[in-house]
């Protein structure tokens, strides 16, 4: 069930509204809004996918670090850990 409303708007944005093709005014304002709702979702959409994404890359290169790290503490040449040899 729909509600009434009733909007005060700018003479703009009604000429703005009149230009739209519809039935009526209200036809009109309900689908700018559904459009409305629509982008404000896929935008929060995409800031979580960037976010999920930016969490990931930043996981990833740290494990790498780790990796990274790890290995060339266990690797150590015998020149490094023996010091130079001067015979």
């Amino acid at each position: 069930m729909k509600e009434k409303l009733s909007v005060t708007l700018d003479p703009s944005l009604v000429k703005f509204l009149d230009r739209l093709p519809g039935a009526s005014r209200s036809a009109k304002l309900e689908r700018v809004l559904h459009h409305f709702k629509a982008v404000k979702a896929d935008l929060a959409l995409r800031k979580a996918l960037a976010a999920a994404h930016e969490g990931e890359s930043d996981r990833a290169e740290r494990e790498a670090w780790v990796r990274t790290m790890e290995h060339d503490q266990w690797n150590e040449s015998a020149a490094e850990t023996s010091g130079s040899s001067s015979s």
